[in-house]
């Protein structure tokens, strides 16, 4: 699960995607969207996400960004919740920032703070103007079990929250689900695939603030380096299951934000839905009430 999860806080800002194509399959006319209502640039966002694994609730996560002059500031939130808090407790935060380069993000600092029931672990990335990052970790990599990513495997990466923002940075016609991000977290290093399936309906249901038409994209993890040596003695093709991302483009935006992902892992699966969200300090999505049961929404007329 903590695979899927870390899949999906770096989804939490999202891809742009073609607007034509994902919402006229979908039955809606894109001609109806005037290019002016498509403008309008994201300066800030507040958006809430709930993971549930194994029938229940498990982790409560929030991302909030905003533009700056010349740079994007990002902070990510994440906490166990329901049972799996009582059972394993666990919060993390983090902070990024990205210089705006024209169409592009280049990473300037990442940090991550976790608290568990199992451990407590920090990393603090910094850029130099070589473009290399320089990592402090703890604890130390060679107290993890792991070993140190050699730099020449680092040059190109991003972090993982930054990656993401340049894709949502990439306007055009074309859903951005393809290729891949070279990405460094500050321990492993790894590829991140991308592909589209196509368009679907988020249906309505208790645990989402959003129904409708979305685009969905598939994502894999390819790791390359610095990973757990017990993570990679037991790795398997359970550990090669794609996650999917089901995306949305707010009215008036010319950002695409994600509203439900799904996710394996090797217990099972894990499936997250968006529980809130707020735009430029407008709201767009209002805020779930409280969850008593799994069940889903009549469609009213």
């Amino acid at each position: 699960m903590r695979h899927a999860v870390s899949l999906a806080t770096g989804f939490l800002l999202a891809l742009p995607i073609a607007a034509g194509p994902a919402f006229a399959a979908a039955g809606q006319n894109p001609d109806s969207r005037t290019p002016e209502r498509l403008t309008q640039r994201l300066h800030s966002a507040e958006l809430g996400f709930s993971v549930y694994a194994l029938g229940a609730k498990g982790v409560d996560f929030t991302v909030t960004a905003e533009r700056k002059a010349e740079t994007f500031e990002m902070a990510t939130a994440m906490r166990t919740a329901g049972m799996l808090d009582w059972a394993m407790s666990f919060t993390m935060t983090g902070q990024a920032a990205a210089r705006i380069d024209g169409d592009e993000l280049k990473p300037l600092r990442y940090d991550i703070q976790s608290d568990g029931s199992w451990s407590k672990r920090m990393t603090r990335m910094r850029w130099g103007e070589d473009g290399l990052p320089v990592a402090e970790v703890s604890p130390p990599n060679d107290e993890d079990d792991r070993d140190e990513v050699p730099d020449h495997l680092k040059i190109g990466t991003v972090d993982p929250t930054t990656a993401i923002f340049a894709r949502a940075l990439r306007e055009g016609s074309e859903p951005p689900c393809t290729g891949s991000d070279a990405v460094y977290d500050g321990r492993r290093r790894y590829n991140l695939h991308y592909a589209p399936v196509g368009p679907d309906m988020v249906q309505p249901h208790n645990r989402t603030a959003y129904d409708g038409p979305a685009f969905k994209c598939e994502i894999r993890s390819e790791p390359i380096a610095g990973y757990d040596r017990k993570y990679l003695a037991s790795w398997s093709e359970k550990d090669q299951q794609p996650t999917y991302i089901w995306l949305v483009q707010p009215p008036g935006f010319a950002v695409w934000l994600p509203v439900k992902l799904e996710g394996g892992f090797r217990l099972g699966s894990a499936s997250g839905w968006i529980s809130r969200a707020k735009l430029n300090d407008r709201e767009w999505l209002a805020p779930l009430g409280f969850i008593r049961a799994e069940m889903p929404r009549e469609l009213t007329p």
